[in-house]
């Protein structure tokens, strides 16, 4: 993924590093950082029935077609879409592509590989004994708030950050509507990114704001037996991320090749994604003013890579790599 916080983190540290001239068309950037939350609005969709395996597995599924495959057909699909409607004159619409949804893609695609490696585990299989890279994920974005914002996670109400203010535009809806079933057959799709963004307080709410760490316990007692409720509750002690950030530049591989080696830290691989990401923003607000949507000028800005593995979309994965964590 990440998780929901760092990628918020992300989409206000971004705003930093892009163009005077991208700020400039972006006047109501800060108040839609919520769309840093991308793909994963398709897992958040009704999240309130994540026990349902069924319905589960729906929204894994829809969100792993948008993470792994025809990235750049999409992006391309969108702004296409928006140009045909003028949707592309609305500063939502271009701030959800952008700065959202490209950009979540883009800082899964540079730090997935590694939280895998170090988790050892992608998504949820009841033969392990849970889900590490849940715990890892909520891990790191509990790092990330005391980082970067200063605040406890354990107390912090963090669920207040994530109201939209403002209800979500016609335009956007449509756009991602038409887009999302075009390029992977997902129908109102847009309204499911909608209703997700009204739901995403109350998942923050339920599963994440902890104050007293009761729900933490909860979670914990569930957890043999679903299989990934310990990676919810905020309330958890930092330093119990510190095996997780290498720190130490160790090397570690990409885990589905082992050709593929790095001594990155966390950090550095989100400082990177920052800096590409920042260029990646600039050249789409750049096209999106000029009133081209042209395919070539699209794919050759956006790197058809899949925010699971960080390489060419299409593949198939399969962890053989991964950090033997001695118990």
């Amino acid at each position: 993924m990440p998780g929901p916080k760092t990628h918020d983190i992300f989409y206000r540290q971004l705003k930093k590093k892009l163009s005077a001239d991208t700020i400039s068309n972006f006047k109501h950037y800060d108040d839609y950082h919520i769309f840093a939350q991308g793909h994963d609005f398709f897992i958040y969709y009704n999240f309130y029935k994540i026990w349902n395996q069924k319905k589960l597995d729906k929204n894994v599924q829809e969100s792993v077609l948008l993470q792994e495959h025809k990235f750049q057909e999409f992006v391309y699909n969108y702004l296409k879409t928006a140009k045909n409607t003028g949707a592309i004159e609305d500063e939502e619409t271009r701030l959800f592509i952008g700065p959202g949804y490209v950009m979540h893609h883009l800082l899964d695609a540079y730090t997935h590989p590694y939280i895998i490696y170090y988790a050892g585990d992608h998504t949820r299989d009841p033969n392990n004994s849970t889900w590490h890279h849940g715990i890892v994920e909520n891990l790191l974005d509990i790092y990330m708030m005391q980082k970067y914002e200063f605040i406890d996670p354990r107390t912090y109400p963090v669920h207040l950050e994530f109201e939209l203010q403002k209800a979500v535009s016609p335009e956007l809806v449509t756009t991602l509507n038409e887009s999302l079933q075009t390029t992977y057959n997902i129908e109102h799709g847009g309204n499911k990114i909608e209703i997700a963004i009204k739901q995403m307080p109350l998942f923050m709410k339920t599963l994440k704001f902890d104050k007293h760490g009761t729900k933490r316990v909860i979670f914990d007692s569930l957890d043999p037996l679903l299989k990934g409720t310990s990676s919810f509750s905020y309330h958890r002690n930092v330093e119990e991320v510190n095996p997780y950030l290498n720190e130490e530049h160790e090397v570690w591989l990409h885990p589905m090749y082992d050709t593929i080696k790095s001594n990155e830290s966390f950090i550095d691989l989100y400082n990177k994604a920052l800096q590409d990401g920042a260029q990646i923003v600039d050249g789409l607000e750049k096209i999106c003013q000029s009133g081209r949507i042209n395919r070539d000028d699209v794919y050759s800005l956006i790197p058809d890579i899949a925010s699971t593995y960080g390489l060419e979309c299409g593949q198939e994965f399969e962890i053989r790599n991964k950090k033997y964590v001695k118990k």
